[in-house]
């Protein structure tokens, strides 16, 4: 009896050694491993209207203790006090539409991007002013 006892105990510390050891390999979730992109980035963007290319920086801060949300200050170059909103997944950007700036300064933003690294983002994007003619534009931003 004693060594069925003796068994029993043996099984159970194995079972729950065996649970630890499968937890700890468990993959990591999107929050895990998506990076901080908080920070001063510089943007090398391409327009169509006018057709030009210019470098500017910007800065990326969170939305909260989101790990996905952010705002960009001077989106389009726009000024630091203009922001557009960005949700950055582990490989993928989002720019859902929204309005950027106020009155005859207002613009229309969407876009999609791409995350090369933490270091490097990808994005392209239409900017409407309302004039009739859009501004279809891509960025690099690079960490400062």
């Amino acid at each position: 009896m004693k060594n069925l006892s003796s068994q029993h105990r043996f099984l159970q510390f194995a079972l729950i050694t065996m649970m630890a050891f499968l937890a700890s390999c468990a993959p990591e979730t999107e929050q895990d491993i998506v990076a901080d992109y908080t920070g001063t980035w510089t943007c090398t963007e391409t327009t169509s209207n006018p057709a030009t290319t210019s470098n500017y920086s910007v800065r990326l801060k969170k939305v909260g203790s989101s790990t996905s949300e952010y705002k960009i200050e001077n989106f389009y170059n726009l000024g630091f006090n203009n922001e557009a909103a960005v949700s950055i997944g582990i490989s993928s950007i989002t720019i859902a539409s929204q309005t950027i700036g106020s009155g005859n300064g207002a613009f229309t933003a969407s876009g999609s991007g791409t995350v090369n690294s933490a270091t490097k983002l990808t994005m392209s994007y239409k900017m409407d002013d309302g004039s009739g003619v859009t501004d279809n534009c891509s960025a690099t931003f690079a960490k400062q």
